[in-house]
């Protein structure tokens, strides 16, 4: 469980320690995520980048052998760009049209893709590398609706996003020859960190409007992801499931 420190990725390992699973919580955020691990019952604590191939393959040699099988992986890490995000909401503030893609750095660019799609690429392939042999086995990657919709003032994190869906859709359809499912999910706007640093920017976690009238928990997305994982999906191949309140629906 990527991201965990967290957010989604904290929701998620707990949901699926109480659903019985023994838990790896993996992040950045070697304090945050030792507390995470504490929390969620019998599970312990890899530090990961997953931009480093190198760290995301080390990290999961170190799971398999702990535990010498991986039954499933849900990926959930990922960053927004918090510089963007607040010259977004001074141009909506001085009534200006948002205007942020012909400004973006290579390093803002080269940051969004290393950790958002490169990254989610990186926990794929180390976790179809075991479960290849092992011939059974489920991954989750997390996307994003913008993904979907994209996003005026978050380019980068729209396309790092859609990519990710691609890479699902793609390696579903290879994976699934030799036992192995790839799911994706494209979470609305969810009561996270990152969703808080949104607020009054791109409709966040106070202002967001979905037809269910609220914003989405982490706890909500975890529900999601424990059955992407579980046997109850076991046709369920190459799928981005929308979990935003009915937001694609309008």
């Amino acid at each position: 469980m990527t991201g965990a420190a967290s957010g989604i990725g904290e929701a998620t390992a707990r949901v699926l320690a109480e659903q019985g699973a023994s838990v790896v919580v993996l992040g950045l955020d070697e304090p945050a995520l030792e507390a995470a691990a504490i929390a969620v019952p019998g599970s312990y604590a890899l530090v990961v980048d997953v931009a480093s191939p190198s760290s995301v393959d080390a990290a999961f040699a170190l799971a398999t052998a702990r535990s010498g099988h991986i039954d499933g992986v849900v990926h959930a890490a990922g960053i927004d760009d918090p510089t963007t995000k607040r010259r977004v909401a001074e141009q909506m503030a001085a009534g200006q049209y948002v205007d942020t893609v012909a400004d973006l750095t290579d390093e803002q660019w080269r940051r969004m893709m290393s950790v958002n799609l490169d990254g989610s690429f990186h926990v794929l392939r180390a976790a179809l590398r075991i479960m290849r042999d092992q011939g059974a086995g489920s991954v989750v990657l997390i996307g994003s609706e913008t993904g979907v919709r994209g996003l005026a003032g978050l380019a980068h994190y729209a396309a790092s996003k859609g990519g990710v869906h691609a890479l699902v859709r793609s390696a579903a359809k290879e994976a699934a020859s030799y036992g192995v499912r790839i799911n994706g999910i494209a979470p609305g706007v969810i009561d996270t960190p990152m969703s808080r640093r949104s607020v009054g920017v791109f409709g966040g976690a106070e202002t967001a409007i979905a037809p269910i009238g609220r914003v989405g928990l982490p706890s909500e997305i975890a529900g999601v992801a424990a059955f992407l994982c579980s046997d109850l999906s076991s046709y369920v191949v190459g799928e981005i499931i929308n979990v935003d309140g009915g937001r694609m629906a309008c």
